[in-house]
């Protein structure tokens, strides 16, 4: 049964639910259990679990980031409820793999759910929320191209976790937070991006022509599968 989470430790709790009680989870089972109209977790998640060891998997990151862009348009667009097309919905996680990460999260959600609560109420409602959620869509078209580096991915998912917290726990000043740290990651993506961090001495041997190309299948991958998605959308848009 679907149920409103209200913190970090409600998301990570029926994570836990949901391993204990299934030998895999897919993204629908995830879902349905938070419920089709709260957009807050299905932000929150994918930028959780990319945290976590599971983001360390080649490829992962970039996939979390297409669900979070198809979740954080739809909340732009205002939508009331949530679809994601199956393509998504079917993609599943061994149960044992979900247990651990939620086990790595706790300390970070203990320290969300002590610090951050409702403060500046009005800045998580629309227009802000929906403003939030356009720069969660920039943040996570920087994820593709900082996967070569370790964990520098998790800088723009950091932030978009914040933007899902803010929303969750209705607080503006963590909104404001996840901002100012959005604008920072988008820095990191643009610096990368025009070469500058990428040719400094630091990071020579760490991009190398393999990391490129991979990436460059991520986001090939990625555009494809928001290309679906929407071509899913719309035939589900026709079949109303």
């Amino acid at each position: 049964m679907a149920r409103s989470p209200r913190s970090t430790g409600d998301i990570l709790d029926c994570l836990d639910e949901l391993a204990n009680e299934n030998d895999e989870v897919d993204v629908s089972q995830i879902v349905d259990a938070f419920g089709t109209r709260t957009f807050g977790p299905a932000i929150m998640v994918p930028a959780l679990l990319e945290l976590t060891p599971v983001g360390a998997i080649p490829g992962v990151p970039t996939f979390l980031a297409v669900i979070i862009v198809l979740v954080a348009a739809q909340k732009m667009l205002g939508r009331q409820s949530l679809w994601l097309p199956r393509l998504i919905t079917r993609r599943h996680v061994s149960a044992k793999k979900l247990s651990e990460a939620t086990d790595k999260l706790r300390p970070v959600a203990g320290f969300m759910d002590r610090h951050f609560h409702g403060r500046f109420k009005r800045v998580t409602r629309a227009p802000f929320s929906q403003l939030a959620a356009a720069m969660v869509c920039l943040l996570c078209l920087t994820v593709p191209f900082l996967e070569v580096l370790p964990f520098a991915s998790s800088v723009p998912m950091l932030a978009i976790a914040g933007f899902g917290l803010a929303v969750l726990v209705r607080d503006g000043l963590l909104m404001i937070l996840a901002l100012a740290a959005s604008l920072a990651a988008l820095a990191l993506g643009l610096d990368y991006w025009s070469g500058g961090m990428s040719d400094t001495p630091q990071t020579d041997g760490m991009v190398t022509e393999e990391t490129v190309k991979k990436v460059e299948d991520s986001a090939r991958a990625a555009g494809d599968t928001i290309r679906k998605a929407g071509e899913d959308a719309a035939e589900a848009a026709k079949g109303d």
